[in-house]
């Protein structure tokens, strides 16, 4: 394909890629490092504020203050790294970790070792995801699939690299570099294993590492946690459109773009595509689930839900989004079971809505993807309502009945304070709900969306990042997609008269 089909700067600027980016020499350091100056959290943070992820405020303000450091901005650097520690709470337990957190903290602080900079002393629960992280990176590393991108996530957290001299960064770099020259398309991945070839002085001046170079010098400010994600935005658009009964907006090219990959030999849909230039980062099943819904949708062939089996652990009953992963995830396999669903597998259904209904019995509802627990109970709701199960409809009342009780005052839903994306989430599962089983949910409902819809239409919808990746990010287009399908869902809804059926997944 001649042209990305998300820019980079459709995902929210992430404080820890730019910090990251502007540790490496080049015409890009100035306007990284200006970045960060202007743009703290607070006079001493970057990134989330703690109390909604100490997670991503921890890496964020690390990252930015060792490249302030490193340009001799320590006034702002010392204070920084002081702060560090009062971000981590007394009982951190029920915070959404981020993803590879101890393995970048740890990366960070072999950084500081090579060059003579004060390490911080992390606290505990700090250094208990770093043991962790630690011996899962031993394990990919001995793993046969280590420097497979079809199965391996190596080239995403490649910082990882820095410092550990068991890597063959001639390997690695041929097996994960793509076209834009970068790592995996994520750029802080591409900023420390460039500073690792630097660091070992061998190999620096290859091809491959010239057009590492290249793509880190042009990097555009503020970046993204990644630069490259064109079927996250077609897919979820798609469904919630769907939902609403709105005209789908992708693009053909699109579409053609996120059918090709689905059919790509690797068996999963890739988070940053195929196309343009192999593999880089290994599908997972959420995205697959959700990409195989949106097709369907729009009427396009598509492989079936067998390709997914792959991940199916048969010992929990569920499906693991990609290997390695610690827990299984609840959104993951809320998506997949509306594809089983479709595909008629009630046996491999009736499996995943136990583990499902298990999951919820449990208090395990959170989405290790988004921060907001209101984005899991609305696609909870969402999807069960069209799935003709016992233990669909069972999980649909639970999830309608959790988002009833968590609505905010001002007609909106969110963690911390409403917002247009959790609000979206919400109407979308309880419209859904209502239009079912209008004989259940309705009255309630009603209420709750007439309230939403004055919500939606009376404050314009904020960017909030709620995505968790190496840092929370917020995928800009998705939002006023959400907005605007959800104004549309309440509506319809509230004045909507129950002819029967089953609404399409």
């Amino acid at each position: 394909m001649s042209a990305p089909l998300l820019q980079p700067d459709e995902l929210s600027p992430s404080a820890y890629d730019i910090a990251a980016v502007s540790l490496v020499d080049g015409p890009q350091r100035p306007a990284c490092l200006q970045w960060l100056i202007e743009n703290r959290t607070t006079p001493t943070t970057w990134g989330a504020p703690a109390q909604a992820n100490w997670y991503d405020a921890y890496l964020s303000t690390y990252a930015a203050a060792l490249a302030l450091y490193d340009a001799g901005h320590r006034s702002l650097a010392e204070p920084a790294l002081t702060a560090l520690a009062a971000m981590v709470p007394a009982a951190p337990a029920g915070v959404l970790e981020t993803l590879t957190f101890g393995g970048l903290v740890d990366a960070l602080d072999r950084l500081c070792a090579h060059r003579g900079w004060p390490l911080p002393d992390h606290p505990k629960p700090v250094r208990a995801v770093m043991d962790r992280e630690r011996a899962k990176w031993d394990r990919m590393r001995a793993w046969d699939g280590f420097l497979d991108p079809a199965l391996s996530i190596a080239g995403y957290c490649a910082e990882r690299a820095y410092g550990d001299e068991h890597i063959d960064t001639a390997s690695f770099l041929e097996t994960f570099q793509v076209p834009n020259g970068s790592l995996s398309n994520a750029p802080a991945a591409s900023a420390l294993f460039l500073l690792e070839v630097e660091r070992r002085g061998t190999n620096a001046a290859s091809g491959h590492i010239d057009r590492l170079r290249r793509y880190l010098h042009t990097c555009r400010v503020p970046l993204g946690y990644l630069d490259w994600v064109p079927h996250f935005t077609t897919a979820w658009t798609l469904m919630f459109e769907h939902a609403a009964g709105t005209t789908p907006t992708p693009t053909a090219a699109a579409l053609d773009a996120l059918c090709t990959d689905l059919s790509h030999p690797s068996g999963l849909l890739c988070t940053v595509s195929t196309l343009d230039g192999g593999l880089a980062i290994p599908g997972d099943t959420d995205s697959t689930a959700c990409a195989m819904l949106a097709a369907r949708i729009t009427g396009r062939n598509v492989p079936d839900s067998t390709r997914l089996d792959t991940l199916y652990d048969a010992s929990q009953g569920c499906y693991r989004t990609f290997l390695f992963e610690h827990d299984p995830s609840t959104t993951t396999n809320i998506h997949v079971a509306a594809v089983l669903a479709l595909d008629g597998r009630r046996d491999r259904l009736t499996q995943v809505l136990r583990w499902l209904t298990r999951a919820v019995a449990e208090g395990r509802t959170l989405c290790k993807w988004h921060l907001s627990p209101t984005y899991p109970h609305g696609e909870l709701a969402r999807i069960t309502a069209a799935i003709d199960h016992p233990l669909a409809a069972a999980l649909c009342t639970g999830a309608v009945e959790t988002l009833l009780a968590t609505q905010n005052p001002d007609g909106g839903w969110g963690l911390h304070g409403s917002t247009a994306e959790e609000t979206g989430y919400a109407v979308h599962g309880l419209a859904t709900a209502a239009r079912t089983h209008a004989h259940a949910y309705a009255p309630k409902a009603t209420d709750a969306l007439g309230a939403a819809h004055t919500h939606l239409t009376t404050h314009p919808p904020r960017q909030t990042p709620l995505w968790l990746g190496k840092t929370l990010y917020c995928l800009r287009p998705l939002v006023p997609v959400l907005h605007r399908t959800a104004v549309t869902h309440a509506e319809q809804t509230v004045s909507f008269t129950p002819k029967g059926g089953k609404p399409a997944l």
